[in-house]
């Protein structure tokens, strides 16, 4: 046997018997095949894979992201089969027991033979195929920790729920493969700090947004109720963690653990999702037995998970949910990622974040599509979405420069926010974009009056106190056709200077439906796109830039 791309020499039991080539770098001829099992794959997925492949010309280390759901093992298994097809030998890399067992389903879907490396799962084992699918941190105290085993050969490596590939193991483990093509999966292509993963990968391929997976029925939308239980005031006290940039956990978990709060956050559970299957992220085990002990108090069947859990009591909880035998499960960030129950219908934060990373994946748990299942539900205790934005808002991914947590906080909860801010219902907690659903609660009905702040007088017609104001979605059109209108006129302007553009149109909208002067334009006026301009708007505008001209002529 040929050890030199081996940690280990042929000492092991495992390879008696069994000859291995030396490992050489791969050609380029394998990223023209597309096997015939890529078929199935639905059109973005499909997109997706071949701007992968066509990046792998040119990139040894490529990372695809695609939100949760979005059927990221159909687009490993489809990978790997393209590889076979061009005699690659393949390692899959998994961070749980439950990841390797959802790829080997996969591939056995994709009638793929593979092997398996699982300390949990010894009777899959088979050293001679040309697939292996590996708990990487098996592998790497086997490998490279204990050096009891040679690595597996591989020309192709694959990492599924790559957000966690920069811990130091598994650096070492990618690390040992310097010639194969590195290939990495995650819905949230950054650390928990907000750091993208240039350590680790040098292209990125975006797939499609949650919204349009919405849209495609491929996610369900998300209902969100937002019921803070902590103060703007209280959040901004607590210290920040120095690697991660969040809430210190101790910090946070002592005022969520207050008796109100714990309360509040049952009392809410029971007014707006009760009886439905339902996941609990808490600030730490202490907070989580608490929140626990509450609901179970009430009669709600409820467990927590840790990380001191084993793996068969973990499955044996996760069923439990499934089957509808428990309704609420509490947990840390244990169920954040690597579990896939469709039939979970809420999403409870009981616990604030300032990561985009820990909220997207939380959220994720919710948003698969299930039968009888129209939406999810979030309930949001710790002014998450107020920080960070909502879940479905486009995010500016990328593998180094900015921190993706600093632009979502600058970008959603400044004041100069350029993206329209959901609305929170004062009656029922529900939030909503106005621009989707109307300026009425899709919850309760509730539709705030917007009322004059006095006498006006404009071209010889009164506007009353107290008279009722045409609602945002009334104005829209005729903005989006002002927009247009500017846009048609003065291109370069509209080219060079696209906000100043907003604000004139804006002007006009306030002046045709006699809104205050001091209004502020709606935040999602910002980024609608225009639209063509109707004889009446342009019409109505002409004859008003004819009359600032014979003002302006007059003076």
């Amino acid at each position: 046997m040929n050890t030199d791309s081996y940690q280990q020499g042929d000492t092991s039991p495992l390879f008696t018997g069994e000859i291995f080539e030396k490992i050489e770098k791969p050609t380029n001829d394998w990223l023209e095949q597309w096997p015939s099992q890529c078929n199935i794959l639905r059109p973005y997925q499909a997109d997706l894979l071949k701007r992968l492949m066509a990046s792998l010309r040119t990139h040894r280390r490529v990372l695809g992201q695609a939100p949760t759901g979005a059927g990221k093992s159909m687009l490993i298994a489809a990978l790997v089969a393209a590889a076979r097809m061009g005699d690659l030998r393949v390692l899959i890399l998994a961070t749980r027991t439950r990841l390797v067992k959802q790829l080997h389903e996969r591939l056995n879907d994709f009638q793929l033979p593979h092997g398996i490396m699982a300390a949990s799962l010894p009777g899959l084992a088979s050293w001679s195929k040309p697939i292996q699918i590996a708990s990487v941190d098996t592998l790497y105290r086997r490998c490279l920790a204990d050096k009891r085993h040679p690595t597996p050969l591989a020309d192709l490596v694959v990492f599924d729920e790559a957000h966690l590939a920069l811990g130091a193991s598994r650096r070492a483990v990618l690390d040992a493969y310097p010639l194969a093509y590195h290939v990495g999966f995650t819905a949230t292509p950054a650390k928990t700090s907000g750091v993208g993963l240039d350590a680790q990968f040098d292209h990125m391929e975006l797939g499609p947004s949650a919204a349009e997976l919405i849209a495609l029925k491929a996610l369900v939308p998300i209902r969100i109720f937002a019921k803070p239980v902590v103060s703007k005031a209280e959040l901004q006290a607590v210290g920040k963690d120095s690697k991660t940039g969040d809430y210190v956990t101790g910090e946070i978990s002592k005022i969520m653990l207050r008796p109100k709060l714990v309360g509040n956050v049952v009392e809410n559970w029971l007014r707006i999702a009760n009886g439905k299957r339902t996941i609990v992220f808490a600030c730490d085990k202490k907070h989580g037995a608490e929140l626990q002990q509450e609901f179970s108090r009430v009669g709600v069947s409820c467990e927590q998970l840790t990380d001191g859990d084993a793996e068969e009591v973990r499955e044996e909880v996760i069923a439990r949910l499934d089957a509808g035998i428990t309704h609420v499960l509490v947990n840390c960030f244990l169920l954040s990622y690597g579990i896939d129950i469709p039939s979970v219908e809420c999403i409870v934060l009981a616990r604030p974040t300032r990561s985009v990373v820990l909220m997207l994946q939380a959220i994720g748990r919710g948003m698969r599509p299930a039968p009888d299942k129209s939406s999810m539900i979030l309930i949001d205790h710790g002014r998450v979405i107020d920080n960070l934005g909502l879940p479905t808002y486009e995010r500016e991914w990328s593998l180094k420069g900015g921190n993706v947590n600093k632009q979502a906080e600058e970008r959603y909860s400044s004041r100069k926010v350029t993206v329209e801010k959901p609305r929170t219902c004062p009656d029922c907690s529900r939030m909503w974009v106005l621009s989707e659903e109307g300026s009425r609660c899709p919850e309760c009905g509730y539709q705030p009056i917007i009322r004059a702040a006095g006498v006006r007088v404009t071209d010889a017609e009164l506007g009353e106190i107290g008279a009722q104001l045409p609602s945002v979605d009334v104005l829209q059109p005729f903005f989006r056709e002002a927009c247009d209108w500017y846009a048609t006129r003065w291109p370069d302007r509209w080219q060079q200077k696209e906000k100043s553009g907003r604000w004139w149109a804006w002007m006009q909208t306030r002046e045709k439906f006699k809104r205050p002067d001091d209004e502020r334009m709606p935040s999602l006026f910002w980024n609608v796109a225009p639209l063509k301009a109707s004889a009446e708007t342009s019409g109505w505008l002409t004859a008003k830039i004819k009359e600032f001209k014979r003002k302006m002529a007059r003076r």
